[in-house]
């Protein structure tokens, strides 16, 4: 096969449906990121953490599941001793009401941990499915600037070679426009090959929708959330409210270590049967748990999880400087890239666009040559892959940027 009919025929291969015969409907980036959600088995996961931990929070105030004790020595013997009977009770853990509260409250704390992990795990794949549609959208575009190049040498091989035949052009030109040709055919192959490991990558987010062609891209000249505002809402970041939740966990640690000083209670009612030698027995006891010794066993709790308070704390203060730069790194790296693609539209392009229609007005009118004309629309083509990657690298810190801030629905 022709290698510009091969690159067509590949063009179609990855922008096909998996239904036979099927026009693929455009896939867009909210429709990319969606499916994205919905596959990712990371948000899978964090949602049943989440319910895992809702199911724990009520559970946590409840007392504890009564018991039925046996004891003693000879329990499994009925003649051993005279006082020998059946003997059948209740026992029921009475925890203090401080520690069920602080319990409870600590449960509560893990499950808003569980749904900030959730959110940032929802933020994280936002991102990731983002970049990678835009890769596919610009190599796609990349790769058809190549197709287009090579269109056009083949095209120019065929006329020069009728020129050589009848005698208007040298042996010379013909190897020019060959070795053209011959050039952008390998560079299309390349470009098929970034083509396909994008599609690769997005398919492995979003699933067999990969394989339809991208739509419209949504305008990254232009960020959904000012700078300035993303950094006036740093606390309220997915990635920090996970640390902040951990550092509220902690302080819940705390109050727990605290309860162990309040002394637990139980009662327990037992009923033996020793007829026909004695009477049957009831009994009902109380049991008071005795704190001694707090300050080698409570105090050093309490202690401990003070520490983590203060570990939880210093993880966040850190993390926080780190947010604030990465932002502040995205916002340099999107305005940068912003400038070099106007550049590109505005000055770049038409400059490679104007050489190329001046080579090609020399080489027609006998005054210029045909390598010349070669170059010229080598340097078009790359001139607008440079556009595409400058769009792409722009897209790139635009998806960083706009799936920092807070989401509605991924609150609680």
């Amino acid at each position: 096969m022709h290698p510009v009919a091969r690159a067509r025929a590949l063009a179609c291969i990855l922008i096909s449906v998996s239904a036979p015969g099927a026009l693929a409907q455009a896939l867009s980036l909210d429709d990319a990121i969606r499916l994205g959600e919905a596959r990712s088995a990371r948000v899978a996961a964090q949602s049943a953490a989440v319910a895992a931990t809702g199911e724990l929070v009520e559970r946590a105030h409840q007392l504890p599941d009564p018991n039925v004790p046996v004891s003693g020595a000879d329990a499994l013997s009925l003649t051993a001793d005279a006082m020998t009977m059946k003997r059948i009770g209740v026992m029921q853990e009475v925890p203090s009401g401080d520690k069920r509260r602080a319990r409870g409250a600590r449960v509560a704390r893990e499950r808003a941990v569980e749904q900030a992990s959730l959110a940032l795990e929802r933020a994280e794949i936002r991102r990731e499915v983002a970049v990678a549609w835009y890769e596919v959208l610009y190599a796609t575009r990349s790769l058809a600037a190549m197709t287009g190049l090579a269109d056009a040498a083949a095209l120019q091989q065929e006329t020069v070679g009728a020129a050589i035949a009848a005698g208007r052009a040298g042996a010379a030109d013909g190897f020019v426009a060959r070795s053209a040709l011959e050039a952008v055919r390998d560079q299309v192959i390349d470009q098929e090959r970034v083509l396909a490991r994008a599609r690769i990558q997005l398919a492995a987010l979003i699933g067999p929708d990969a394989r339809r062609p991208v739509g419209a891209a949504p305008d990254t000249a232009r960020l959904p959330v000012p700078v300035e505002a993303l950094l006036a809402s740093l606390d309220r970041q997915p990635a920090l409210q996970v640390l902040e939740s951990r550092e509220a966990l902690a302080r819940s640690e705390v109050d727990v270590a605290k309860s162990g000083t309040s002394p637990d209670w139980s009662v327990e009612f037992l009923f033996g049967q020793r007829s026909p030698y004695y009477s049957n027995m009831a009994t009902l006891m109380f049991s008071v748990d005795l704190p001694i010794a707090a300050a080698q066993r409570q105090d050093r709790d309490v202690a401990a999880s003070l520490a983590q308070v203060d570990r939880a704390r210093a993880l966040r203060t850190e993390a926080r400087r780190a947010q604030e730069a990465q932002i502040r790194s995205l916002a340099v790296d999107w305005e940068s890239w912003s400038r070099r693609a106007t550049r590109f539209e505005t000055v770049l392009i038409p400059l490679a666009r104007e050489r190329g229609e001046a080579a090609r007005a020399a080489y027609r009118g006998g005054r210029g040559e045909l390598a010349a004309v070669v170059e010229a629309r080598k340097a078009e083509a790359e001139t607008q892959i440079g556009l595409n990657n400058a769009l792409l690298e722009r897209a790139r810190a635009w998806a960083g940027l706009s799936y920092l801030a807070p989401q509605e629905e991924d609150k609680p």
